[in-house]
């Protein structure tokens, strides 16, 4: 039945090579797509514990909220994350300090001990002169 189906189209044998090469490209694609759907799919993040937690802070009344920055303690300037405190999700908040670089800042207080100045962040890889002068209105070591 292919033979007579192949017969009546009249295709010659490039013009046959050419569909097949179409056609599997098409199933080949077909499949591939179903893999990433089918094990690929991401995790969604799930918003509704920091929706809650908003409206419960947004519910209370302004002087019954006590409410202390993350990487802060008592004697901190309000505002600023203290270097020497802060753990690690804590300085990958602040803006261009990523993963490696909160590592290697631990590991510089752990290693050496608590940076006395702000400049001493230069002595960490991965932040320049111009990435410090960013994060120094957010930064503290007290």
């Amino acid at each position: 039945m292919l033979k007579r189906i192949v017969e009546w189209l009249a295709l010659t044998k490039t013009e046959r090579n050419v569909i097949l090469f179409l056609v599997t490209t098409m199933i080949l694609g077909a499949a591939i797509r179903l893999y990433q759907v089918t094990f690929l799919a991401l995790p969604q993040f799930d918003y509704r514990a920091s929706d809650s937690t908003f409206a419960a802070l947004s519910a209370a009344p302004e002087d019954s909220v006590h409410v202390v920055p993350t990487g802060m303690t008592n004697g901190d300037e309000p505002g600023k994350v203290n270097i020497n405190t802060a753990t690690e999700q804590e300085l990958m908040d602040l803006p261009g300090i990523g993963e490696v670089t909160a590592e290697r800042i631990l590991k510089y207080r752990k290693e050496i001990g608590k940076f006395t100045t702000i400049e001493g962040l230069r002595a960490i890889k991965g932040i320049s002169k111009n990435k410090l002068e960013r994060l120094s209105p957010m930064i503290t070591t007290q």
